[in-house]
């Protein structure tokens, strides 16, 4: 099991050294893999870990990542360059698989308020981002995920329906562009979808 970060993970915070990129924000919103649906003897759902399917699901949406910017057909869409993960089991071995096979070393954090967190809580930890990070990947559990990436996109438009008609199945990606926003001023309505997608990949 991870360890859990209680507030704010190692990407947390902006460099006073640095000034920030200008251009947009990525973020790569994940519901976990499938997991199985009883937890190991002595554990609860918490501990509840992968499917055989949810672990080929997740290695799969890293495998596909990892063929670099332009995947699923998103042009210009910066691929994830941290990973903000629910520390349950079943979300963390998803964001395990995904970073692994994306690679580049990336280790995802883990945050125990994740796991029951509401939108709330979820656009809190978000805002805390790195200010020098372009694009970042939430991984969490239904239905506050998605319920967390209907809320961040516009109000007019089309957007939420599009996200609504698809569906938000396990291993399923919504991914939001933020412009002319710095993490920190991320909130409701304030992104547009650049695309949604489901396994298998």
């Amino acid at each position: 099991m991870p360890p859990s970060h209680p507030a704010m993970g190692q990407h947390g915070g902006m460099s006073t050294e640095q000034q920030p990129p200008t251009g947009p924000r990525y973020l790569w919103v994940l519901r976990h893999a499938k997991a199985v649906a009883d937890p190991p003897a002595g554990g609860g759902d918490y501990d509840r870990p992968l499917t055989t399917r949810g672990r080929r699901d997740a290695t799969d949406l890293g495998t596909r990542l990892a063929a670099g910017e332009g995947v699923f057909g998103l042009d210009g869409v910066v691929l994830p360059q941290v990973i903000l993960s629910s520390s349950a089991a079943r979300t963390y071995q998803t964001a395990e698989l995904v970073a692994e096979h994306l690679g580049g070393g990336l280790t995802p954090d883990a945050y125990r308020s994740l796991y029951a967190a509401d939108t709330d809580q979820v656009l809190q930890i978000v805002r805390e981002v790195d200010e020098q990070v372009t694009s970042a990947m939430y991984v969490g559990h239904n239905p506050t995920v998605f319920r967390f990436a209907w809320e961040v996109l516009e109000v007019d438009g089309a957007d939420r329906d599009t996200l609504y008609d698809h569906g938000f199945a396990t291993c399923s990606v919504a991914v939001v562009r933020f412009d002319g926003l710095a993490w920190e001023d991320v909130a409701a309505g304030t992104g547009t979808l650049c695309g949604v997608f489901s396994p298998p990949y």
